[in-house]
């Protein structure tokens, strides 16, 4: 089948005369929406307004600069770098915005939003040798059950696991966490007792409904008055790969809310969401690499959203197109790691990256359009 195969890249194009060469110029992938780091609050006095402004827009550049880094780098490696000078962190700051200001005559107020140069961060990291992730997961749908008493809720009233979720659910990081909406169709797909028991086949179907992977975040609380704890059991479940099993306990403290410890719980379950995916994908920029992509698309417009995808991946240093026929595109990609942190970055976009004798495609997960084309000479 393979000998079938090869003649239709290497030479039915060129033959039927439908094979157009195309020169594209470097395009290198955008992360800037990692790079943005927003909701940063700014409170600073001084002897004028002015002074006050100057001072809180430079403390709220340093306050989103150490977010950024806690965001790109796991917890060790962010500990170990140490915060530069103001001009150096000025350099790196492409623009910012203001909102909710509010001033006095020696007070400034503000929330900012601060959007730094991708380059430049990478190369501070890199010359400090501190390794980083910068390619986001796909989207995680957590599952939040809850029980308490015996009692043991997804999609009812009250569930105050899922109304936790609910203020640390969003886009921001690189695991953008996301709750389902409860509606009939949800209830209908997965239960409690199908999400506590891990019925494969109904959180997959959930997981396809969002397009996402799934987490059933488990929260089971214990004690009593001013003594509640949680403990939380998380299963994630993501396409293709065996279940991923972690735990979270959190105890209430003194003079704490139960709504606030479970906010404190749904975090922590967001942080090591967050931590083993920055493991998982730490790409090695002491590694690069060149393939050449053969690509089968249906359409050009089919083709435009797959360049998008994979103009998306900050690994991608440089692609150019080589070759397009109306049945495939050809694609030289230079990227930074290994070819396997180039597979798992691809993932993420929903494409698959398979190599066959010498030859390397790429293909929108769940296509099968490779057999299809071996199948067609």
């Amino acid at each position: 089948m393979l000998d079938r195969l090869k003649p239709i890249h290497l030479l039915a194009g060129m033959i039927a005369g439908i094979l157009v060469l195309v020169t594209a110029a470097a395009t290198p992938a955008v992360a800037q929406d990692l790079y943005t780091v927003s909701g940063v609050h700014v409170d600073e006095r001084a002897d004028s307004a002015t002074k006050a402004r100057d001072v809180a827009l430079a403390s709220g550049q340093r306050a989103a600069f150490s977010r950024l880094i806690n965001r790109l780098t796991v917890s060790d490696g962010g500990a170990g770098v140490a915060t530069p000078d103001q001009r150096t962190i000025t350099n790196m700051v492409r623009d910012f915005g203001v909102s909710n200001e509010k001033t006095s005559s020696v007070r400034y107020i503000a929330d900012m939003t601060v959007r730094f140069k991708a380059d430049q961060v990478r190369a501070f990291l890199r010359n400090r040798n501190v390794p980083f992730a910068e390619t986001t997961a796909r989207k995680v749908l957590i599952l939040p059950v809850y029980s308490d008493q015996g009692y043991t809720n997804l999609w009812d009233d009250p569930n105050p696991w899922r109304d936790a979720w609910n203020q640390v659910s969003n886009n921001s990081g690189l695991v953008p966490v996301t709750l389902a909406v409860g509606d009939l169709g949800d209830i209908g797909t997965v239960s409690v007792e199908q999400a506590q028991g891990g019925d494969q086949a109904a959180i997959d179907k959930i997981g396809q409904r969002y397009g996402a992977n799934v987490a059933v975040a488990d929260a089971t609380m214990s004690g009593s008055g001013n003594g509640q704890a949680v403990d939380v059991s998380v299963t994630r479940y993501d396409a293709g790969g065996a279940p991923q099993v972690f735990g979270v306990h959190e105890s209430q403290a003194e003079g704490e809310s139960v709504s606030a410890m479970l906010q404190r719980a749904a975090a922590d379950v967001r942080a090591r969401l967050e931590s083993s995916w920055k493991q998982a994908s730490m790409i090695d920029y002491s590694a690069s690499g060149e393939l050449m992509l053969f690509v089968p698309i249906t359409s050009m417009d089919d083709w435009a959203g797959i360049e998008s995808r994979l103009e998306n991946l900050p690994v991608i240093k440089l692609m150019r197109v080589v070759a397009m026929s109306r049945r495939e595109v050809q694609v030289d990609v230079e990227f930074a790691g290994t070819p396997d942190q180039f597979r798992v970055a691809l993932a993420q976009q929903n494409l698959d990256l398979q190599q066959i004798d010498q030859l390397w495609f790429v293909e929108p997960s769940g296509s099968n359009r490779l057999a299809k084309l071996k199948g067609n000479p």
